[in-house]
C-alpha cells in the first residue's frame, strides 16, 4: 500500500512540457485496495492448500513411524526444485528487462540527436487565434500575409539582444506526436510496386539549420522569404539522398509533390526526428516561402542557459506586430527533448524500483525453500556429520545441490530473454554488463540465500540432529 500510494503520487506530480498539459489522474481508491487485499488472500489460500492437502493424506501411524532410514531415502523435492528454477528464470528476465530499459534511457541522455539541444528557445503562435482582421471568411489565412508576417517577425527577433539566429518551422524534432509524413515522386525514379516514395516533412524558413544546429553538407540552401524569382525549393537529409537518389548528386535534382515541382537546394546531416535510437529516416524540408502556414514554431538561438530570458521579449515583439495573436507552449529545446524521453523514463524508473524488489523477493523464496528442505534433512545431516563429514562439506553439498537448480533456471531465463531481445531489437548490441552481469548478480544473491540456512543447519550438534524426529 505504501509503494502504491507513493507511486501514484509520483505519477501525478510528473509534468509534461506540452501545448496541452497532461496529468495522470490516478489514485488508490477503496475498490482497488479491496481487490488487492482479496487477491493477496486468494494467493495465500491457493499456495497453502497444496501442502495442507499433502499433510492430511495417508496413514497417521505410518507417518509417526518414519525412521531415519526412510527420511534419508526420501525422494528429492522435485516440485520445489522446479518452483525454484522457474522463480530464478522469471526473476532473471524481469531484471534483464529492467537493465535494458535503464541502459536505453541512460544512453539517450548522452547520445547526439543530430542537432544542438542547448541554447534554443521554442515558442508557438497561431495566426487564426485572437480574431485578427487577416482571418478570411472561411477561417483560413492569406498565404501572402503569413509569409510577410513571418518575415517581419524574424527581422524583429534577430534584432533582440542575445539572439544569434532565428527561424520558424511547422514542426520540432523529437516531438511526442512525431513529424508528419508526405508522399512524392522523384524525377527519373520509379518504384517497383508503383507506389510513391515517402518521407517526413517540415516547412522551415531560411537560417533554420543554423539556428537548430543541423550541419549543412551541400548546396546553398533556401533563398530569402521575399525572393519571388526562384522555383520552389527543398532541402533533404543524407538518408533521402541515399535511399531515393542512390547517392547521386542531389543539388538541382527535382521531385513532385501535389502537382508542384521542387528543386533540391541543399543536403543536411541525418538527425533524430521522432525518437532517440531510431533508424535513419528520409526527411524533406520545404521552404516556408513556398508554403506559408497559419501557425509556426519560433526557434531562437542564444547563449546556453539564457534561453528563458528571451521569453518575455518574444511575447512583446509578437504583441507589437499583431496584438491579438497568442504565443503559447514556450519552452527550451532541452525541456522539449525531455518530453520525448518521458515515455522512456517511466519504465526505466518503474523497473529501477521493481528490479531490486524482485531480486529481494527471489532471495526470500530461495531461502525459504532451502530452509524447508534442510529442515527435513536434519537427521540425514546428523548421520553424515557423525560419520566424519565437516560443516564445510555439508554446506558445500546443500549449496551445490540448490545452485544446480538455480543455475538451470537462470540459464533458461537467459536463453528466453536473449531470444526476445534479438526479435524486439534486431541487430542491437549485446551489452555484457546486462547479459552477463545480471545473471552473475542473481547467482550471487541465490548463493547467499542458500548458504544462510545451510550454514545454520550444519552447525547443529550431531547428537541433537540424530535425536530429531
Amino acid at each position: 500500500m505504501i509503494i502504491a500510494l507513493w507511486g501514484t503520487n509520483a505519477l501525478r506530480a510528473m509534468r509534461i512540457s506540452m501545448a496541452i498539459p497532461i496529468r495522470f489522474q490516478t489514485g488508490v481508491d477503496a475498490t482497488g485496495l479491496m481487490f488487492s487485499i482479496l487477491l493477496g488472500l486468494a494467493c495465500a489460500v491457493i499456495s497453502g492448500a497444496a501442502p495442507a492437502l499433502q499433510l492430511v493424506r495417508g496413514d497417521v501411524q505410518s507417518k509417526l513411524r518414519t525412521t531415519v532410514t526412510a527420511a534419508a531415502a526420501s525422494p528429492q523435492p522435485r516440485l520445489r526444485n522446479a518452483f525454484m528454477a522457474v522463480e530464478a528464470a522469471l526473476a532473471l528476465m524481469v531484471l534483464m528487462a529492467a537493465g535494458l530499459f535503464f541502459e536505453s534511457f541512460r544512453e539517450t541522455r548522452i547520445i547526439d540527436p543530430g542537432f544542438q539541444v542547448e541554447g534554443v528557445l521554442l515558442s508557438a503562435y497561431d495566426l487564426t487565434g485572437g480574431g485578427a482582421g487577416h482571418v478570411q471568411a472561411d477561417g483560413s489565412i492569406d498565404p501572402a500575409f503569413s509569409r510577410a508576417f513571418a518575415d517581419r517577425l524574424l527581422e524583429r527577433l534577430r534584432a533582440l539582444s542575445g539572439v544569434e539566429s532565428a527561424a520558424i518551422a511547422t514542426s520540432v524534432p523529437l516531438d511526442i506526436h512525431g513529424l508528419p509524413m508526405a508522399s512524392f515522386r522523384v524525377e527519373g525514379r520509379s518504384s517497383a510496386d508503383g507506389t510513391p516514395d515517402r518521407a517526413l516533412i517540415n516547412f522551415v524558413t531560411p537560417d533554420y539549420f543554423r539556428t537548430i544546429g543541423i550541419p549543412q553538407l551541400a548546396g546553398p540552401g533556401f533563398v530569402a522569404l521575399n525572393d519571388t524569382t526562384t522555383l520552389p525549393q527543398a532541402v533533404v537529409n543524407e538518408e533521402f539522398v541515399h535511399r531515393y537518389l542512390l547517392d547521386a548528386e542531389p543539388v538541382g535534382h527535382r521531385f513532385r509533390r501535389n502537382d508542384q515541382v521542387y528543386a533540391i537546394a541543399g543536403v543536411v546531416k541525418n538527425a533524430f526526428y521522432d525518437s532517440f535510437g531510431e533508424a535513419p529516416i528520409p526527411i524533406v524540408y520545404l521552404s516556408y516561402r513556398d508554403r506559408p502556414r497559419a501557425s509556426g514554431e519560433i526557434h531562437l538561438r542564444t547563449r546556453p542557459g539564457a534561453e528563458t530570458l528571451l521569453a518575455g521579449e518574444v511575447r512583446r515583439v509578437l504583441h507589437e506586430l499583431e496584438p491579438g495573436i497568442p504565443l503559447f507552449n514556450v519552452r527550451t529545446m532541452s525541456e522539449h527533448v525531455e518530453t520525448n524521453l518521458f515515455l522512456r523514463r517511466i519504465p526505466a524508473r518503474l523497473f529501477t524500483v521493481l528490479g531490486p524488489l524482485l531480486l529481494f523477493f527471489a532471495a526470500i523464496g530461495i531461502y525459504s525453500v532451502v530452509a524447508y528442505n534442510v529442515a527435513h534433512r536434519i537427521t540425514e545431516i546428523g548421520v553424515r556429520m557423525a560419520l566424519g563429514a565437516t560443516v564445510s562439506d555439508v554446506v558445500r553439498q546443500i549449496v551445490g545441490e540448490t545452485m544446480r537448480v538455480i543455475a538451470a533456471g537462470t540459464g533458461a531465463g537467459l536463453l528466453i530473454a536473449f531470444i526476445i531481445y534479438i526479435h524486439v531489437v534486431p541487430g542491437g548490441p549485446i551489452d555484457p554488463r546486462i547479459f552477463l552481469g545480471i545473471p552473475i548478480i542473481l547467482l550471487l544473491v541465490a548463493t547467499a540465500a542458500c548458504w544462510l540456512p545451510a550454514r545454520r543447519t550444519a552447525e547443529v550438534d550431531p547428537m541433537i540432529a540424530l535425536k530429531h524426529q
